[in-house]
């Protein structure tokens, strides 16, 4: 008998979701086929060298639904439009299912990333009887959702309820997540946010060789991987660096495509045409270690905007990144980054982010002192993201009795 997992990603950015990719792989290592559903997203990339028997559908929002919503928006009734594009993903996916064999329905494990793909999950566990799992990448932040747009909550609590266990971060994100669920769930398993990948000594460097960069003019390479907003500060950081060292190229390197006409990109450009470089063309999965390779010393920050980023220390898929590849990591003040750095002298807590004078100064005491740092960085790694390791007590919870899937 065929065995097989369905993994519900509503919000389609499997490109940059470490934590997805690595489940699936190591189901399809054990013999299960993993049908990912993923909507379509145009600015990210997928994978391109998934194994053989994991399968990514893209699904497209259908137009009529697309016009449906336009509508309901000119009405002020925009909140309920989620909620519809959620319907409507999940007819697809259960339309598609339903167009395979009766022996590729044999679906054993659902499991339903976050709100949207826990309610489709849910749905799908209790039509083929499979085992439903609840993946958590993003916090929900309720202030987010409208009256009308209340329902997609209430559903999310009721599968988080169903579920047979819980993958997450660490233990304070399950906290908050029970909290939120208003229910302390009692199987949780705690997965790391992390890229796996063969790292080999590199000859080239990727971002010395796209901008141009010799290594005589910018001998050290600072750079901050993922999303470019405010919310990771990213003003501050390019204002303060106006007035560092020339030997400090700073480098953001986007996880989605984007354009240099873009407004916000322009205003950084404004802002300091010395010594900043966008990356602005996002690598694939599997070429992604090239930015963390390239890199001297990274930056992670996140401002506290929400619960996602004030416990942000092990869902940090940047900051595993640069520990994985021995990287000092010079982190905003935020609490969870804090202790944990206080744990294992990666790199440095910077308490000004506009300070040139306090950016520079960590700069040079991490530079004097770069092997410290660097060995652990490494040392934190393989303590506290390594994926094999971290996923064996699922597996085992997998084959048990209680969770017989064959």
């Amino acid at each position: 008998m065929n065995k097989s997992c369905s993994i519900f990603f509503y919000e389609g950015w499997l490109g940059i979701a470490p934590t997805v990719i690595n489940l699936a792989t190591t189901l399809a290592k054990i013999g299960y086929t993993v049908i990912i559903f993923a909507r379509k997203q145009s600015d990210f990339i997928h994978p391109n060298n998934l194994d053989e028997k994991i399968i990514v559908v893209e699904l497209q929002q259908p137009k009529i639904v697309l016009d449906l919503n336009n509508i309901l928006f000119r009405l002020k009734l925009g909140s309920i439009t989620y909620f519809i594009s959620l319907i409507a993903f999940g007819i697809q996916a259960f339309l598609w299912n339903f167009k395979q064999d009766k022996e590729q329905l044999n679906r054993q494990i659902s499991v339903g990333v976050d709100t949207n793909g826990s309610i489709i999950a849910w749905i799908e566990s209790w039509i083929l009887k499979s085992r439903l799992v609840y993946l958590s990448l993003e916090l929900t932040v309720e202030s987010r959702f409208g009256k009308i747009d209340k329902i997609r909550l209430f559903l999310e609590h009721f599968s988080f309820k169903k579920s047979s266990c819980v993958l997450i971060q660490d233990e304070d994100r399950f906290k908050h997540l029970c909290a939120q669920n208003k229910y302390q769930h009692p199987q949780v398993f705690y997965l790391p946010n992390t890229v796996i990948s063969n790292i080999t000594v590199s000859h080239n460097n990727y971002f010395r060789e796209i901008f141009k960069l010799s290594e005589e003019k910018y001998p050290y390479l600072v750079t901050h991987a993922g999303m470019l907003s405010d919310d990771v500060c990213a003003e501050e950081v390019v204002t303060a660096f106006n007035d560092i060292s020339s030997k400090f190229a700073l480098i953001y390197h986007t996880s989605k495509k984007s354009s240099l006409d873009e407004p916000y990109i322009k205003f950084l450009r404004e802002i300091n045409s010395r010594n900043l470089f966008l990356s602005l063309n996002p690598l694939p999965y599997e070429e992604i270690y090239q930015v963390f390779d390239a890199s001297n010393i990274g930056l992670v920050f996140y401002k506290e905007v929400d619960e996602n980023f004030t416990n942000i220390a092990k869902a940090s898929g940047k900051l595993s990144a640069y520990l994985q590849h021995g990287k000092p990591v010079i982190m905003s003040n935020l609490e969870s980054l804090v202790e944990f750095n206080n744990k294992y002298n990666f790199g440095r807590v910077i308490q000004d982010i506009t300070s040139s004078k306090e950016f520079e100064s960590i700069l040079e005491d991490i530079l004097a002192n770069y092997d410290f740092y660097s060995q652990n960085a490494k040392k934190c790694f393989e303590k506290e993201f390594m994926f094999d390791g971290k996923i064996e007590p699922f597996l085992k919870f997998m084959c048990s009795e209680s969770f017989s899937l064959t």
